[in-house]
C-alpha cells in the first residue's frame, strides 16, 4: 500500500506543483489588488510572471518523473534477471545435492524438473533416456502444469527426438508437432498444449545418454531459454552418468561380497589352501575399499568442490558483463573476460580429469583395428579444424592392432594432436607415423614430428598429470593428454617412452603388448 501511494503521488506530482503555483499566483494577485489603491501594471505583471514560473516548474517536475519511471523500470528488469539467474543456480545446486546424497536417477531428475519447467515457462518438460540399440526413448521424469511423473514405463520411438546424429554432436533439435506423422504421442502432445518442442541432448563423456525436451505454443524459443535448458541438460547428464557409475560399483561390491562369502565357505573345507586364499581375500577387500574411497572422493570433488563455485564465478561474471557492461571501462571488461576464460579453461580441465578416470574404469573391448585408417581420419579432422595449415604427413601402410577401438583413438588423437600443435611454428611441418622392431621381438609404433621438441632432462615428467614442459600462452593444453595415453597403453599391456631435443622435434614410441600385428 505504501509503494502504491508513493507511485500514485509521484504520477500526480507535476499537476500538484502546477495547481499549487496557480493558487499562489491567484492569491498574490488578490493581495496586490487590495493593498494597491489603483493597480495598473503590477497585477498583470505578477500574474504573467507567476504563470511562467508555474509552467517551468511543471515541465521540470514532469521531466523528473519520467526519468524516475525509466530508472524504476531498469531496476525492475535487473532484479528480474538476477532472480532468474539465482533460480538457475539453485536448480543446478539441487542436482549436485541429489548426486552427493547418492539419490536414484529418477529422484535427481524429479527434484529439479518442476522448477525447471516453471523457469522455462512451458507447459511440459521431460527428461528422456535413450536406448540407441532399440531405437526407443524412455521417460525418466516428466512434469506438466498439474503433476509430475517419475520412473520408467513410457516408451516411444526415438524418431520423435529428431536427428540422433546431430544430437550426438551436441546440436539441439526443434520439432514442429504438426509436421510429425499421426500417432497417439502426437495427439497427447497437442492435447497438452505442445505445438512445438525443443530437444536438448544430454551428453556425458562423449556419449549421448538422453535429452531434455520441453515445448509449448507455436513460435521460436528465446536464446536465454535454450541456454537454461543446455545448462540443465549438461548437469543432468553428469549426474545421471555418476549415479549409474555408483550403482554399477555398488552391484560389483555386492557381487564381490557374495564371492568372498562363497570363498570363505570353501576355505573352511580346504585348510591346506587357507593361507593363500586369505591373502587373496585381503587383497580383494583392500582394492574394493580403495576404489570406493577414490570414487566417492572424486565424485564429491568434481560435483561440488569444483563445478559449483566454478559455475557461480562464470555465471555472475556473465551477469555483470550483461547488466553493467556499458558502465565498465575497457580494462574492467578485460578483467571480466579473463575471469570467464579462466572459468572455461577450468571446466575443460575438469572434463579432462573425468575422461582420465573413465579410461581407468572402462571395460576393455579388444578387436582388430586398422590403425592406418584411424590415423588418416584423425589427421583429416585436424586439417579441417585448421585448413590454412600445411603439414606433410607420412603414414605407414598396414598398421593394425588388436585393442579397444575407442581407447586407441583417444591415445592417437592425443599423440597426433600434440604433434600438430607443437609444429605450428615450423615453416615445413612434418609428422611421421610407422612401426619398428624391438630387441625382444615385439613391434613398437611411433609418432614423430619436427616441432619444438623438449629437453631430455625433463623426459620423466612427460607422462605425469598436469606436467607441462612449454608455456601455456604458447601451446595451450590441460597437461592431461600424455597421462591419458600412458594409461591406455598400460591397459593394453604395453609401454610408452619418448625421445627428443629442443627445436629438433620429438618421437613417441609405444607398444601394445603382443597385440600389434606383424607387417
Amino acid at each position: 500500500m505504501k509503494i502504491f501511494a508513493i507511485r500514485l503521488i509521484g504520477r500526480r506530482a507535476p499537476y500538484l506543483v502546477l495547481a499549487l503555483s496557480l493558487l499562489v499566483t491567484v492569491g498574490t494577485a488578490v493581495f496586490l489588488s487590495r493593498i494597491i489603491p489603483e493597480p495598473d501594471w503590477q497585477v498583470p505583471f505578477v500574474l504573467f510572471s507567476s504563470l511562467a514560473v508555474s509552467g517551468i516548474l511543471f515541465g521540470i517536475t514532469l521531466a523528473g518523473l519520467r526519468a524516475w519511471a525509466i530508472d524504476v523500470a531498469k531496476l525492475n528488469r535487473t532484479q528480474e534477471a538476477l532472480a532468474k539467474h539465482a533460480e538457475r543456480l539453485r536448480i543446478l545446486h539441487e542436482i549436485d545435492r541429489a548426486l552427493i546424497a547418492e539419490e536414484a536417477t529418477e529422484a535427481i531428475a524429479g527434484a529439479v524438473l518442476r522448477p525447471l519447467r516453471e523457469l522455462l515457462g512451458v507447459p511440459r518438460a521431460i527428461v528422456n533416456l535413450f536406448d540407441l540399440a532399440a531405437g526407443e526413448v524412455e521417460w525418466l521424469a516428466a512434469a506438466g502444469r498439474r503433476r509430475i511423473r517419475l520412473g520408467p514405463g513410457v516408451r516411444y520411438s526415438i524418431q520423435l527426438m529428431g536427428d540422433v546424429k546431430a544430437l550426438q554432436r551436441g546440436e539441439p533439435q526443434l520439432i514442429d508437432v504438426h509436421s510429425l506423422p499421426p500417432s497417439p504421442e502426437v495427439d497427447a502432445l497437442l492435447a497438452s498444449g505442445v505445438h512445438v518442442y525443443m530437444v536438448v541432448p544430454m551428453i556425458a563423456g562423449g556419449e549421448l545418454i538422453g535429452a531434455l525436451s520441453f515445448g509449448g505454443a507455436p513460435g521460436p524459443f528465446p536464446a536465454e531459454q535454450v541456454d537454461i535448458a543446455r545448462e540443465a541438460a549438461m548437469q543432468l547428464a553428469i549426474a545421471i552418468a555418476q549415479a549409474r557409475l555408483h550403482e554399477r560399483v555398488k552391484r560389483q561390491a555386492e557381487d564381490l561380497d557374495l564371492r568372498v562369502r562363497e570363498r570363505t565357505q570353501e576355505l573352511s573345507m580346504a585348510h591346506t589352501a587357507l593361507q593363500k586364499t586369505n591373502a587373496e581375500l585381503v587383497q580383494l577387500t583392500s582394492a574394493l575399499q580403495a576404489a570406493n574411497r577414490e570414487l566417492e572422493t572424486f565424485s564429491y570433488s568434481v560435483s561440488h568442490d569444483l563445478r559449483t563455485p566454478l559455475r557461480s564465478i562464470n555465471g555472475f561474471s556473465q551477469v555483470l558483463l550483461e547488466d553493467a557492461g556499458t558502465r565498465l571501462d575497457a580494462q574492467d571488461k578485460e578483467h571480466l573476460l579473463r575471469i570467464c576464460g579462466a572459468a572455461q579453461r577450468m571446466g575443460q580441465l575438469i572434463d579432462a580429469l573425468l575422461a582420465l578416470a573413465r579410461i581407468t574404469r572402462a571395460e576393455l573391448q579388444r578387436e582388430d583395428v586398422d590403425l592406418s585408417a584411424l590415423i588418416k581420419a584423425i589427421m583429416a579432422d585436424l586439417q579441417r579444424q585448421e585448413p590454412s595449415r600445411r603439414v606433410t604427413c607420412v603414414i605407414g601402410e598396414g598398421l593394425r592392432a588388436c585393442g579397444d577401438p575407442r581407447l586407441l583413438r583417444v591415445a592417437l588423437e592425443n599423440l597426433l594432436g600434440n604433434a600438430w600443435k607443437f609444429t605450428a611454428k615450423c615453416p615445413r611441418a612434418r609428422i611421421d607415423v610407422g612401426r619398428l622392431g624391438q630387441s625382444d621381438g615385439t613391434l613398437a609404433l611411433f609418432v614423430r614430428d619436427n616441432g619444438v621438441g623438449f629437453d631430455m632432462a625433463y623426459c620423466d615428467k612427460l607422462f605425469g598429470a598436469f606436467q607441462r614442459l612449454h608455456r601455456q600462452s604458447e601451446f595451450p593444453g590441460t597437461g592431461i593428454g600424455l597421462a591419458t595415453v600412458q594409461r591406455i597403453v598400460h591397459r593394453h599391456g604395453g609401454r610408452i617412452w619418448a625421445e627428443g631435443a629442443v627445436d629438433q622435434g620429438a618421437t613417441f614410441y609405444f607398444t601394445l603388448g603382443q597385440h600389434v600385428a606383424e607387417p
